[in-house]
């Protein structure tokens, strides 16, 4: 036993000894060793569907980001470890919209023993919902033909057919600000139609492009008809104004710009064209002025030449009527300051008053405006005739006093205890002091209430 315990104990040490050994040689004649690799794109897996990667401004990224490698192995492992055989990506599976802080994973191609540290160990990834939108097709024309030649409306076409819509695509956050897509056409002096293919620029609201989004079709064929005139004729341009305004308003005036317009047509239709006419405004109920942009409309069969304005502007001046106008109406009437101690009533209560003024301002008058008081401080028990006091707005007046109401003043009635019958008094009677009569001949003087005056 003590035999196989001593070589089992020797053979222990030698095996630690030669492992010791191994290393020992391993490390001195093939030692670890780093490299590093920069800038190594990584690979994004996992994307959901309708999801578009996006940088800090909302734009689609192009590129993919990138992070620095580390590799650790013996020598001559990483003198054969090429930058093909490492792979970062980050998992974006089940991330939705929003900002999202994703590990980044390394991987080898083939089977190599090393390891690996990578620079940043996270990534910021922004994710937004991909939207598709249908915008109206413009063109904008620039420049002036020469004289004597007038330019058509434009017209756009794809693959040979109309385009008058298309469709732009991207993230959500870019395609909501597209209001429309643009193409631009400079037809100065030029005395033949245009014809060229454009790029179709995705503009917001205020004409700016917007960029980050895709354009379906990306360009269109653009046709402007520039044609010789055959006549020229300088006309007015006549406002039509329907409805009326609100009441107690009417129009002061009416002013457009441009006051003239050139028409271009055949001798025809031209020597017919008195004027150009503005789409209608409706101007029902305005109660200020306004100046609005409308179209204008040309005689058939004539048009604007090119460079005229296609709009003007109309100013309506709309002002209050100055004559005062005169209303009866109802009003109520209250009493106030009685005097301690009084009752008071009042007939009537409400009265007719005849007020003048604006018709706007006899229009804003409320029931809390046409309130009448009488005012009763100071005075006693009695019968009063009164006239009401009224309170008006600005500009509102009583055109004729206000009715007298009738004010009664009277203490509260108070209860007299009956007198109490003893056998006494019916035995023996209390003689009551005789009342003078009238003198003979004399007619009898009735008691009257007086009405003070107020």
């Amino acid at each position: 036993m003590d035999f196989l315990n001593t070589s089992a104990l020797r053979f222990l040490l030698a095996l630690i000894l030669a492992f010791t050994l191994w290393v020992f040689v391993s490390y001195t004649q093939n030692p670890d060793l780093s490299t590093a690799y920069d800038n190594v794109p990584v690979d994004i897996e996992g994307l959901e569907p309708g999801l578009i990667v996006v940088d800090q401004e909302g734009l689609p990224r192009t590129q993919r980001p990138e992070v620095d490698l580390t590799v650790q192995a013996d020598e001559e492992t990483v003198r054969n470890v090429r930058i093909s055989d490492l792979r970062a990506f980050v998992d974006l599976s089940r991330r939705g919209p929003g900002e999202h802080n994703v590990p980044v994973n390394v991987i080898t191609t083939r089977s190599l023993r090393l390891r690996t540290t990578v620079a940043p160990e996270y990534l910021v990834i922004r994710l937004d919902q991909e939207m598709t939108k249908t915008v109206a097709l413009t063109i904008e024309t620039t420049g002036i033909v020469p004289f004597g030649f007038e330019a058509r409306a434009p017209q756009a076409t794809s693959r040979g057919q109309p385009l008058t819509t298309v469709t732009v695509r991207g993230p959500q956050g870019r395609v909501t600000r597209v209001t429309a897509v643009r193409a631009r056409a400079d037809i100065d002096r030029l005395t033949a139609n245009y014809n060229s293919p454009r790029t179709l620029e995705p503009i917001d609201a205020n004409g700016q492009p917007v960029a980050g989004v895709t354009v379906e079709p990306a360009t269109a064929d653009i046709l402007v008809p520039i044609i010789p005139s055959v006549g020229l004729k300088r006309v007015p341009v006549v406002p039509a104004i329907t409805g009326f305004p609100a009441s107690g308003y009417v129009v002061a005036g009416v002013e457009v710009s441009p006051l003239l317009v050139t028409l271009t047509g055949s001798s025809g239709p031209l020597d017919d064209a008195e004027n150009v006419t503005t789409a209608a405004l409706d101007i029902t109920g305005a109660t200020q002025t306004f100046t609005r942009s409308v179209a204008l409309i040309t005689p058939r069969g004539t048009q604007l030449r090119f460079g005229e304005p296609t709009e003007a502007n109309v100013t309506v001046r709309i002002t209050p009527i100055n004559r005062p106008f005169q209303a009866t109406i109802p009003a109520s009437v209250q009493v106030i300051g009685i005097g301690e101690g009084l009752l008071a009533s009042l007939s009537p209560n409400v009265v007719s008053i005849t007020v003048a003024g604006a018709a706007a301002q006899l229009e804003m008058l409320s029931s809390t405006q046409l309130l009448g008081v009488v005012n009763v401080r100071g005075l006693g028990p009695g019968v009063y005739e009164l006239e009401p006091a009224f309170t008006l707005p600005e500009g509102v007046t009583l055109a004729a006093p206000a009715p007298r109401v009738f004010v009664t003043l009277r203490l509260p009635l108070i209860a007299t205890p009956e007198p109490t019958s003893t056998i006494e008094s019916e035995a023996q009677p209390t003689a009551l002091p005789s009342t003078p009569g009238p003198t003979p001949g004399e007619t009898p003087i009735p008691t009257v209430t007086p009405i003070p005056t107020p």
